[in-house]
């Protein structure tokens, strides 16, 4: 007798926990939802806003007598008030007036005590500190001594003055280009600051990897310690002597500026004398900082060597000295670019050689601002007042503005006090603007017809958007900075924009056209200028605004704005952040299945042929290594971002382990490709049809950032 088998039905495919279609179906529409909420709140910076303006800024009342007696009273409350609030641990300040130093005052501390024990006051003869870029203009008037002396060429070709070849593909660069920082480089992070034993030759500073040139020269202000390093080091060659000397024999001896030096280390005498650095009074003492970019930050000096090189600026130094002629100080205090160069811009502030145009209504004057990391320094000097004040700090304060805001109350404060009469305007505001002549084009004149107001509304529409600072890395990863500090500018109704943040600030400015090409800060007498691509169409966007003589803002391509790309990252991190979660867990799922199956077959069961081919297997690892090599370099770009802003070293061979890392996310779009196309074929259901859908998504718009933002790129220099 014969039996019949009895044959069992296939068992059925396990299912996927319920939570996996939910995940995926969560994923989905994150990775819409993100995409689309960026592109709202891009046209979000194009629309009117109708918010109430933020207050003006607020001046002191003028009319005082510039007297040694009052300023000291002045600055006592100003500054030192200030120290007890902000952290901030000692200033030192220098008045100059009628030829003479008029008062200097320390404040607070040189040292807390933390590490020696000892606390040193600031004393302002004795107590020396870092300038930072107040460098710059110390280091330009040995250049102009080199020009004056007819050695050096404010317009000749610099490669004419260079020992190596300096890749120039915009154009040209002369030292007016080095001088007014619109030579068209990139920006530096990489070995700008370091600690002791990070010292290099300036000629390897400026030859070891030079930054791309990537704006036409005199065109487009995009501040550069590069390029006045590059301005030091031709000095150097041409002078005959290392730049440190050179500034010894040329500059500091004949003003008689004993406390002064560009050496690091400094000589022991004066390394003894020198300030602590601290970011705040409560913290440590921050490590010496080392400048590699020496002519643009290295020098060290007290305020009363400040102030006699104010009086040497203003041709007061006594008994006769003097670092330039007539002729040359006439030269460097003006602007040194015009409209040929720099088209509408020019309406605003420009650079003179070296020294920004701080001028505000009725005063006009220049100067320089320098940062280290936890040194903030400040110079004005008022040509036609005779007068000058330097400030400097050797601590930043609690909060991110705190050192800034210091510098503002005595710089403005100065100016409004000392120098304008009581009741004088500032001449920021619209009513005032248009007590000024029509020529000016101010916004109280546009607002007197509707045809007028209608173009001050046009006006404003073309500034609207989201701008990048030209003052960014642009051929290397460092692009990634330009994500964080983005500008919003948007018309409000009135005819006015809001400018989110303001220019050095972190709060909404509000500014109304005063000149066709000019904006003044509502209030206040900050201004903007304006360029268009095309200057025949009134209808043309706007696609830069400086400010700041030094700084000009880009209007960004759409998928440069932060409010598009940042979401379309996070999104595509959520979804690959997913799969990778959800892989395991498949994987430990099918894994208990097989197990509670058992392995050995039933006697007498027909058995199913295999449909899942190796090769399928491999793909979707392919895919899945991808995904995690993706997250691990987008993770490392992070870091590394950070590490670069606080100018710590980052090695060549970190960021080519992390562009091969990217590389790999950036192939893997094709194993990811199949898999999805594998998955529609075989009906493998909607959730997993649309997770893999979405990581191919992914991983294409993570290629794309990759690309856009220079992290894949043949060069690791930043």
């Amino acid at each position: 007798m014969t039996t019949t088998p009895t044959i069992r039905p296939p068992r059925r495919r396990p299912r996927a926990p319920r939570l996996l279609p939910r995940l995926a179906a969560a994923t989905a529409a994150v990775a819409l939802a993100l995409p689309l909420a960026a592109c709202s709140a891009g046209a979000a910076s194009g629309a009117t806003a109708d918010t109430a303006p933020p207050a003006p800024p607020r001046h002191q009342p003028g009319g005082h007598t510039l007297t040694a007696d009052d300023v000291d009273g002045w600055l006592d409350g100003a500054v030192g008030s200030a120290l007890q609030t902000t952290g901030i641990p000692g200033a030192s300040v220098s008045v100059v007036s009628g030829g003479e130093l008029l008062t200097a005052r320390g404040y607070g501390v040189a040292d807390t005590g933390t590490e020696s024990g000892t606390v040193v006051p600031v004393d302002p003869d004795e107590t020396l500190f870092r300038v930072g870029s107040v460098s710059k203009v110390v280091s330009a008037t040995a250049i102009m001594q080199l020009v004056e002396r007819g050695d050096l060429d404010l317009d000749a070709d610099v490669q004419q003055y260079l020992d190596f070849d300096l890749d120039t593909p915009k154009g040209a660069i002369t030292l007016r280009h080095l001088l007014t920082h619109t030579a068209g480089f990139e920006e530096v992070i990489s070995g700008l600051i370091g600690t002791p034993g990070s010292e290099v030759s300036l000629h390897d500073a400026v030859s070891a990897a030079p930054p791309a040139q990537v704006y036409a020269p005199g065109t487009t202000p995009a501040y550069s310690n590069y390029g006045a390093t590059l301005a030091g080091y031709i000095a150097e060659r041409v002078g005959g002597e290392p730049f440190a000397e050179l500034l010894q024999h040329d500059v500091f001896e004949p003003a008689g500026m004993t406390s002064s030096s560009f050496e690091q280390p400094l000589p022991d005498a004066l390394d003894a004398r020198l300030a602590k650095g601290y970011a705040d009074d409560s913290k440590p003492a921050s490590p010496t900082e080392v400048v590699n970019a020496a002519p643009a930050g290295a020098m060290t000096s007290s305020a009363t060597d400040m102030a006699r090189f104010m009086l040497a600026h203003l041709g007061e130094l006594p008994d006769g000295a003097s670092l330039l002629g007539d002729d040359a100080l006439a030269e460097m205090h003006r602007p040194a670019l015009d409209s040929d160069d720099l088209g509408t811009l020019a309406a605003g502030q420009r650079m003179d050689l070296a020294f920004f145009d701080d001028s505000t209504p009725g005063v006009p004057a220049f100067g320089h601002d320098g940062d280290t990391q936890v040194f903030h320094t400040a110079m004005r000097i008022f040509p036609e007042h005779d007068a000058g004040i330097f400030i400097t700090m050797n601590g930043s304060g609690r909060s991110a503005t705190d050192s800034l805001d210091l510098r503002t109350t005595v710089l403005q404060g100065f100016a409004d006090r000392y120098l304008r009469d009581a009741g004088e305007s500032t001449g920021g505001s619209a009513d005032e603007s248009a007590d000024e002549s029509d020529s000016r084009g101010g916004a109280g004149a546009v607002a007197e017809s509707g045809s007028d107001a209608e173009s001050a509304g046009s006006d404003a529409a073309a500034l609207a958007g989201t701008y990048v600072s030209s003052r960014s890395p642009v051929t290397n990863f460092g692009s990634l900075l330009a994500l964080s500090g983005q500008t919003v500018v948007a018309p409000r109704a009135d005819g006015t924009v809001s400018v989110t943040p303001k220019p050095l600030g972190v709060t909404t400015g509000v500014y109304e056209q005063v000149e066709p090409d000019l904006w003044r800060e509502v209030g206040g007498d900050a201004v903007l200028a304006t360029r268009t691509d095309d200057a025949t169409d009134p209808d043309a966007a706007v696609t830069a605004i400086s400010w700041g003589a030094s700084f000009t803002m880009l209007r960004a391509e759409p998928w440069q704005a932060a409010s598009v790309a940042l979401p379309l990252v996070i999104a595509s991190v959520v979804v690959l952040l997913v799969s990778l979660i959800v892989w395991p867990a498949t994987a430990l799922a099918g894994l208990g299945s097989r197990s509670r199956r058992g392995t050995a077959p039933v006697p007498g069961t027909a058995v199913a042929p295999r449909t899942a081919p190796r090769r399928r297997d491999r793909t979707l690892l392919l895919s899945r290594l991808g995904q995690a090599s993706t997250m691990l370099a987008l993770v490392g770009w992070a870091v590394v971002a950070v590490q670069a802003m606080s100018f710590a070293e980052v090695s060549a061979t970190t960021l080519r382990v992390l562009q091969a890392l990217q590389l790999l996310g950036v192939l893997a779009v094709v194993p990811a490709a199949i898999v999805a196309w594998q998955a529609v074929r075989a009906r493998r259901g909607w959730a997993v049809v649309t997770g893999r859908v979405l990581v191919v998504v992914a991983l294409v718009a993570l290629a794309g950032f990759a690309f856009a933002f220079r992290l894949i790129a043949p060069s690791v220099s930043f």
